[in-house]
């Protein structure tokens, strides 16, 4: 039987999850949620989830939320040792790492900066913008010489997770002209996951409709 995902395919941490699930081989039954409709706040939802986030997974009777936990658990327990999450603890110490800077400092200076005036109408804030970029200025620090963010020859889903962070400003028409070393490496984890970039694309095309934001 397959997992259900409550999904949102413009939510990028819903595609981070669909990824993983996607290269591990584990199906994913889609329950579509539109939180900008509040279909997050039904009896039902809250029941299950209190905390109302997407995505959230129920698998046979196990109910998990946040991104990033569940992207964990779906390696743990249906890929154990894959290389997207390593069981050899330093590396897992640093893909956690990784995985605690893009939700803590990252994503969400992203968010703050982009959803303050795509999503809430406000005028765009140059301190938002700034505080984000010095996030993206640590991103290339972290980057260094590095393929990948834990610094192994596999990509993993710390990787994952702050690629599909960064598919925010990529809506957006966002240049990352200014972050080199940010953008190389966002070019090659997307031609890497080739295979799975039809979820990426159909996710940012909804997300710029929500936000009515034009193609270019």
């Amino acid at each position: 039987m397959a997992l259900t995902l409550y999904n949102m395919n413009g939510s990028p941490p819903c595609r981070a999850v669909r990824i993983v699930a996607r290269l591990i081989g584990v199906n994913l039954q889609l329950n579509n949620v539109n939180v900008l409709a509040g279909e997050q706040m039904t009896p039902e939802f809250l029941q299950m989830n209190p905390c109302h986030t997407i995505p959230t997974i129920v698998d046979d009777g196990f109910v998990l939320w946040e991104s990033r936990a569940i992207m964990r658990y779906l390696v743990d327990m249906y890929a154990p040792n894959h290389p997207l999450y390593p069981k050899d603890v330093r590396t897992r110490a640093s893909i956690d790492k990784l995985l605690d800077f893009d939700a803590t400092v990252l994503s969400r200076h992203i968010t703050d900066y982009f959803y303050s005036y795509l999503l809430f109408g406000k005028a765009q804030d140059a301190e938002k913008e700034e505080t984000m970029k010095k996030s993206l200025r640590l991103l290339e620090t972290l980057l260094g010489d590095r393929k990948y963010l834990a610094g192994g020859k596999e990509l993993t889903i710390a990787d994952i997770s702050v690629m599909t962070s960064l598919n925010i400003p990529q809506a957006a028409h966002y240049s990352l002209a200014e972050f080199p070393v940010v953008k190389a490496w966002y070019e090659t984890v997307q031609r890497d996951l080739s295979i799975v970039n039809e979820i990426n694309k159909k996710g940012i095309e909804e997300f710029r409709k929500c936000v009515h934001i034009p193609d270019e």
